[in-house]
């Protein structure tokens, strides 16, 4: 989308234009027509951003720039959060994406910027998305050219500080004759410390147990990428995509811990190793005939991972651990739309999953002092298989200023789940079956006057990840060990919304969500030194958030400004077994960014973003402020594009959180420098050449797979 800002004979353009000329057919001179994109528009379903015009978030990686979205952060776990809201859910081009945590964020790191043509954050997707989808969805769209002939780039990145990293791809695409063909490879190194100090209570001495955790991961990604598509007779498109990932993480950590009966501090190292091979594809076929069109699909996944562990403390003997995990999966879909009347258009979908994980680890000795008799042998196997069937139906009328729909998705679910091993007395196998509706309900009314109100309800399931499943316990340092739950219940959500938008610029919503069996991550204290963290189901969570966002309000013909405030009420109850009064906190969330268009092709950003205090299950988190300076210059009509940007200018972004636990509290001050202040330059550069064509490819998927892959 464009906006006309100015007729002018100056050759300095301003960066990230598009322009056109009139020869003096008329005798005239030359008038150059300049005209600069908008990079977000605010409408009743959500806002829209398009990366290219984003000048903080060019960087070389979609990672990079989701991070410089307002209200939008993903944490090093992979979780993606939107307005302070988690269990976001990332889609591509429609779909949904089958990965999760640290591998989200190595695609997310794979994708090159100038691959995705707008990022979107939905509200209102109805019962077509998948029944364990939350509200709000981000979903990106591929940059797909209608160009015949080929079109080739290459993005670098780097960035400097205590934190390092490099990223580099290159890609090629070629249409023809309805042929498309697309080759992407990526790659990713990065140096990442971080630092931890830990602070909590001791049996009973007024001292506390502290801890000074210092660790460094060095992680190295590869990624390649091939599609096809043809466009043949009958309106009809064939497709396939098809993904390889590998990635290395090296790890070294050591860890001081200071307790009351110790004269001096213990020493704890810790040397890990995580591997991952991932494929992943898909084929399609899409038909559109007269306002009618179909699409089915069938996708595939086959993940590995290794880790492998050697930790070596004071007063203890060496233990040596050894993880592996296989994940198989395949997921066959189809949805149709069907125009019934000028008013009315019914949607019906059906979906069928088929996904089976195994994994098995342990722990024993490696030489060494005396370890504690729970560490002699330590292991167990884990498997999981699940199946899900599931079918929609959706309608939606149009009468004149009021559209509606009404929906519902039937869902049913098979899953077995077994483990064995000595960290259980008895071999523990489970079996269940359920069939769930999810309804969804929404009103949008749109007015010349007043722009489009909406009213939506929406009930939702949130399955755990397998990895939150698996009760397997990872040995994270010598007092704190980390495990999974195999007795986890599904959570159920129920949404209500009021949204107000101008359509251009401004949007307000009230989103209201009361979830029962909220899956969090819980602290226990189960020793005199060893605390226990695991995913609990607590019996119920509220949460609201009143949002209000302005996008692009020009202050002058260089300056504008686009800002996010957030007020949101959260509330945990806990379990009577806990001991714990209810977390609630209210808190407030600003996101400002002004955007400055330069003489010579230049155009700066300075962003900056607080959080207040914020509740997260047994959890307090501290306020965290971030700001953001970039600067970008084109070159060659703007195929090359020159970014220099400092991330956390004041190396504010870091938080402690506060954990409740039965009586007392503990602390967690955390400093991950990848997020903190780096200094980075970016250079994009793209060719394309081959005859225009004007018919539109574009690809509209309603499809969605799994999610919940975190090995």
């Amino acid at each position: 989308m464009f906006v006309l800002s100015g007729i002018s004979t100056s050759p300095h353009l301003m960066a990230d234009v598009r322009s056109d000329s009139i020869s003096d057919y008329f005798g005239l001179d030359e008038i150059v027509v300049t005209a600069r994109r908008k990079a977000s528009t605010a409408k009743v379903h959500g806002i829209s951003y398009i990366p290219s015009a984003m000048i903080g978030g060019a960087t070389g990686n979609m990672y990079e720039v989701i991070n410089t979205i307002p209200g939008v952060t993903v944490h090093a776990d992979g979780q993606v959060f939107i307005n302070g809201v988690n269990r976001i859910v990332v889609y591509i081009d429609g779909r949904k994406s089958i990965l999760n945590g640290l591998e989200l964020l190595n695609y997310l790191k794979s994708i090159p910027v100038s691959d995705i043509a707008k990022i979107e954050i939905n509200y209102f997707d109805g019962v077509h998305t998948g029944g364990d989808d939350p509200v709000a969805v981000l979903n990106l769209i591929r940059n797909r050219t209608n160009d015949a002939g080929y079109t080739s780039g290459i993005n670098v990145d780097g960035q400097l500080y205590r934190a390092r990293q490099f990223y580099g791809s290159v890609f090629g695409e070629y249409k023809k004759l309805g042929h498309r063909v697309k080759l992407t490879y990526s790659a990713y190194v990065a140096h990442n410390p971080s630092e931890l100090l830990t602070d909590r209570p001791y049996l009973e001495y007024a001292e506390r147990l502290t801890q000074v955790y210092n660790r460094c991961r060095h992680d190295e990604m590869h990624h390649a990428a091939f599609s096809y598509e043809y466009t043949g007779l009958s309106n009809l498109i064939f497709g396939t995509e098809w993904h390889y990932n590998y990635f290395d993480r090296k790890e070294t950590a050591e860890m001081l811990t200071s307790a009351p009966l110790n004269t001096y501090p213990s020493r704890t190292t810790n040397d890990a190793e995580f591997k991952t091979n991932n494929l992943y594809g898909e084929l399609y076929i899409k038909g559109n005939k007269r306002g009618n069109d179909w699409i089915a699909t069938c996708d595939f996944f086959k993940y590995k991972n290794d880790e492998t562990q050697l930790m070596n403390a004071d007063m203890a003997q060496s233990i040596h651990g050894s993880m592996l995990g296989n994940t198989f999966g395949i997921v066959g879909a189809i949805d149709a739309n069907r125009d019934m009347s000028p008013q009315w258009t019914l949607s019906v979908g059906g979906r069928c999953s088929y996904v089976k994980l195994k994994s098995s680890g342990e722990y024993f000795n490696a030489g060494g002092l005396e370890a504690p008799s729970e560490i002699h042998e330590l292991g167990s196997s884990f498997g999981y298989e699940e199946n899900v069937n599931a079918l929609y139906a959706e309608g939606k009328a149009a009468y004149g200023r009021v559209r509606t729909s009404i929906g519902l998705r039937a869902e049913q679910t098979n899953h077995y789940t077994y483990f064995s091993g000595n960290e259980s007395a008895v071999k523990r196998d489970i079996s269940r079956h359920k069939f769930n509706l999810y309804p969804s309900v929404s009103v949008i009314m749109t007015t010349k006057q007043t722009g489009t109100w909406a009213l939506s309800y929406t009930s939702k399931i949130i399955r755990p990840a397998f990895s939150d499943l698996d009760p397997f316990i990872h040995l994270f340092d010598d007092i704190t060990h980390v495990g999974g739950n195999i007795n986890l219940k599904e959570a159920h959500m129920y949404s209500l919304g009021a949204v107000w938008s101008d359509n251009v610029r401004f949007r307000v919503a009230l989103q209201s969500e009361y979830s029962t069996d909220e899956i969090v991550k819980c602290y226990r204290e189960l020793t005199d030194k060893v605390v226990y963290v695991t995913p609990e189901n607590l019996p119920e969570h509220l949460q609201l958030v009143l949002s209000m966002s302005g996008n692009e309000i020009g202050l002058r013909t260089w300056w504008n400004v686009s800002a996010t405030a957030n007020i949101i009420y959260s509330t945990y109850h806990f379990p009577e077994s806990m001991s714990l009064s209810p977390n609630k906190m209210v808190t407030p969330m600003i996101d400002v960014k002004n955007t400055f268009n330069l003489p010579y092709n230049l155009v700066a950003e300075l962003a900056a973003s607080w959080r207040g205090p914020m509740a997260y299950g047994q959890v307090k988190i501290s306020s965290v402020l971030n700001s953001n300076l970039s600067v970008r210059k084109t070159f060659l009509s703007n195929k090359l594009s020159v970014t220099f940007y400092i991330k956390d200018l004041f190396n504010t972004n870091h938080f402690t959180s506060h954990i409740l636990l039965s009586g007392c509290k503990a602390s967690l001050s955390e400093k991950e420098f990848e997020d903190m202040r780096k200094i980075g330059l970016s250079v994009s550069f793209q060719l394309s050449g081959g005859s225009k064509s004007s018919r539109d490819e574009s690809r509209n998927v309603w499809i969605e797979e799994l999610n919940r892959v975190n090995l």
